[in-house]
Order: structure tokens, then C-alpha cells, then sequence
């Protein structure tokens, strides 16, 4: 049983968040510029990202997503 269904009984939400490359101040200027030529909007992501989009899975609005794993990359595992 996964945890979103296990845990869901309990009306809570299981979800994951795979935020692609972020610059969180460990990349160089050129693994930025790498990183962010291989996305669709032509930008790594920044932490606020991430975080705006478990601000929203906490969230009333967010309360039917469950058992997911979304991709917060700006596109870049749609242009890897």
C-alpha cells in the first residue's frame, strides 16, 4: 500500500516535488548558464519556486492532489 493511499484515510496528502537544476548557491556561473539553456523558460529555478508549489499542495486549493510526483523545472525534463 503507498503511503498516499495508506495515509489518505486520515485526509492526508502524500506528493513529491522534483524541483530540476535550482540554484540554491552551489552552481557556478557556467553550470547555471548550462543548466538553464536546457530549459523552456531559459532560467534555473530559484528555492521560492519549489516552495511556492508545496505552499499551494498545503493549501485548501491543493488538498485533491495526492500520490503525485511533480516536476517544478522550469521545463527541463521536457527539454532534457
Amino acid at each position: 500500500m503507498s503511503a498516499a493511499t495508506g495515509l489518505g484515510r486520515d485526509e492526508l496528502t502524500v506528493n513529491a516535488v522534483n524541483p530540476g537544476p535550482n540554484q540554491s548557491g552551489w552552481m557556478t556561473a557556467e553550470i547555471e548558464q548550462e543548466a538553464a539553456a536546457r530549459t523552456a523558460l531559459g532560467r534555473v529555478g530559484r528555492p521560492e519556486d519549489a516552495a511556492a508549489l508545496v505552499a499551494f499542495l498545503l493549501s485548501n486549493e491543493g488538498g485533491w492532489v495526492n500520490g503525485q510526483v511533480i516536476s517544478s523545472d522550469g521545463g527541463h525534463s521536457v527539454n532534457a
